[in-house]
């Protein structure tokens, strides 16, 4: 071939071949017959080949013109399932959404985040991760995910991020304690229990100690788990107390056997935020779920993208 050719010329080809003529292509393209000419005899040039016989009732393919005409179905054909996938894609009746999670958040707070997206949106599949947030980090920068929710600080530069909402960190006790009889607990009083807690490597515990530690206060950490629902097992026993996110115990009843206790005098408050990669392209099944996040948290920060 010695030139280009479009999409126009090669659905011209395909109904003058279909019809015999280019009258008659003419009125099934709803264009005029010399548009028709022009389109056929600018292919011709394109391909350096004379692509239909002009015969005095009609016109047949050459050899050529029945090569390009066999390729041209298949281009106009795979044309056409392209424009349905991306109308599909748009209505989000097909599409793929990977999502991250802490361990903390997915559990207690984003569960019913997904069921919800699922629910609307069935035809997307969605595809979540839990990790730690180091993890979650690469992974976004590396697009192995479109976005991750994260509950930890992290300084890695090419994200974008959405501050989604605030949750306090809150003692817990079993109500076998001593410490449940008490509303609030004092920084100055908590090195006089024993806690059960999340590893020190985890975005939690990375989280506490920095802020514990920049009022001088060390807890006396006598077990790790690496589970809050283990932890939460271990509190009930009246054994041991530890530190939370409240979201961990929102849907605790009176009856469970955990005490949730305020710390005063310092804030440990951590912010939940969605990260994405700063050049990241926001398709519609991300636009859809980020839509919902502001759904459930109206004080989110303004959508990525």
């Amino acid at each position: 071939m010695t030139g280009h050719w479009t999409l126009d010329q090669l659905r011209a080809l395909v109904e003058v071949a279909r019809t015999g003529s280019f009258t008659r292509a003419a009125e099934s393209l709803a264009i005029s017959q010399p548009a028709v000419s022009v389109q056929i005899r600018t292919l011709e040039q394109a391909v350096g080949l004379q692509l239909f016989e002009r015969r005095p009732r009609n016109v047949v393919l050459t050899d050529a013109g029945r090569i390009l005409e066999r390729y041209a179905r298949q281009i106009l054909k795979m044309e056409a399932e392209f424009a349905v996938e991306i109308s599909d894609l748009q209505r989000l009746e097909r599409g793929l959404l990977r999502v991250g999670a802490g361990a903390t958040p997915s559990i207690f707070t984003l569960s019913g985040l997904f069921a919800e997206y699922y629910r609307r949106w069935p035809g997307v599949e969605l595809q979540v991760r839990i990790g730690r947030t180091s993890e979650l980090v690469s992974q976004v920068m590396e697009d192995e995910l479109d976005l991750a929710i994260i509950a930890s600080e992290t300084s890695q530069e090419g994200l974008q991020r959405m501050p989604i909402y605030r949750e306090r960190c809150v003692a817990i006790a079993g109500t076998g304690h001593p410490l449940a009889a008490s509303q609030t607990i004092s920084l100055a009083e908590l090195p006089k229990h024993r806690f059960v807690m999340l590893p020190p490597d985890s975005g939690f515990r990375r989280f506490l100690n920095r802020k514990l530690g920049e009022h001088g206060i060390t807890i006396n950490v006598a077990m790790e788990l690496s589970s809050l629902e283990s932890i939460k097992e271990v509190v009930r026993t009246g054994v041991l107390v530890s530190i939370v996110p409240e979201t961990a115990v929102s849907g605790e009843s009176e009856h469970s056997g955990l005490q949730t206790v305020a710390i005063a005098g310092a804030e440990l408050v951590r912010q939940t935020c969605a990260i994405q990669r700063q050049d990241k392209y926001v398709s519609q099944a991300m636009k859809a779920f980020y839509g919902l996040i502001r759904e459930r948290w109206p004080e989110a920060g303004p959508l990525p993208g």
